[in-house]
């Protein structure tokens, strides 16, 4: 019985060892640099957000914070990546609406609401429809004049079937009623490039993927599929003004941890996410790149990712056949 006695206490002195090096670790973390995976190519929207709450995380936390692009499979290679990583707050995920809409159109390696802890929605992206210099019409009236006039000629590109750009051309299809077709690239920058050369007359993009196309006259944008008009085009009418609603839509960036990562962990990272949030140049940094600011608590962001999932199967529902 004694030797049982003090095989229990012996144990009980490990755990509590563990324990106790645990909270250490948590209460000094990070001891060692951040990685950031970004489940997409260098250069487009989502990376350049992540690089710059990167930089701003960096600052707040003391310690280097760098970006990791695992591009493929329409973001499911990076999320996979951290799903299956070691929850200790090293590796984190920064994405976008792929996460929640890839479950409803396709088979993805990860649980959306089980394998991944919420650290923080960051920014919502409204998409903006870019139309072809070639297309005679300035507003979204004329547009849709032109359009219905012409049944079957005109068509809209996205960066993908399936993702916000195609179902956002599919609710403008709706709203208007107008039949044109979807012509689906492999990424923004392809489908943009062919309705400046005016192969294809509109698609829907952020205004980070379209500012350098905007800059020229090959393009110009139309309208603002979000709630309000965007800094970085003051003078481009959201839907809504132009007379049609029900034309929100965009892309979210979130930052998340894998499953399992201790709260005192999220919670500091969450802590200086607010703090960069509050600068100024911070904030400026993403109007810039046509996004809109919205820092929120990791419980508010895991109950807008249930949401959302269901939200896409609903939309994909209603757009199923659609090519």
């Amino acid at each position: 019985m004694k030797k049982q006695m003090n095989g229990l206490k012996a144990a009980a002195g490990v755990v509590a060892a563990l324990w106790g090096g645990l909270a250490i670790a948590q209460a000094s973390y990070p001891t060692k640099p951040i990685k950031i995976i970004v489940p997409f190519a260098a250069a487009g929207s989502t990376d350049i957000l992540a690089r710059t709450l990167a930089n701003a995380l960096s600052r707040e936390l003391g310690q280097s914070v760098v970006v990791d692009n695992r591009p493929g499979a329409s973001g499911n290679i990076g999320a996979e990546a951290v799903a299956k990583a070691s929850p200790d707050g090293y590796t984190l995920l920064y994405t976008s609406t792929n996460l929640t809409a890839n479950p409803a159109q396709m088979s993805v390696p990860y649980d959306v609401t089980r394998d991944f802890a919420p650290i923080s929605r960051i920014a919502f992206m409204p998409l903006v429809l870019i139309k072809s210099s070639q297309v005679p019409t300035q507003s979204v009236q004329e547009l849709v004049s032109v359009i219905r006039a012409n049944p079957g000629k005109y068509n809209f590109s996205s960066s993908g079937k399936g993702g916000a750009p195609h179902m956002a051309g599919e609710l403008f299809k709706s709203a208007a009623g107008l039949d044109m077709a979807h012509v689906p690239y492999n990424g923004a920058g392809p489908a943009l490039n062919d309705v400046a050369a005016g192969l294809v007359q509109l698609t829907f993009t952020t205004y980070t993927s379209a500012q350098a196309l905007l800059k020229t006259d090959k393009v110009s944008a139309v309208a603002v599929a979000g709630k309000r008009r965007l800094s970085a085009l003051p003078q481009v009418p959201t839907f809504e003004e132009s007379g049609l609603r029900g034309l929100e839509m965009g892309t979210m960036n979130g930052l998340l941890a894998p499953a399992k990562t201790p709260q005192p962990v999220i919670d500091k990272i969450y802590a200086a996410v607010l703090r960069a949030a509050e600068r100024q140049e911070f904030k400026s940094q993403f109007l810039d790149q046509g996004a809109e600011l919205l820092v929120e608590d990791p419980a508010r962001f895991a109950t807008y990712i249930r949401s959302d999932v269901q939200r896409w199967k609903e939309l994909t529902a209603r757009t199923e056949g659609v090519q």
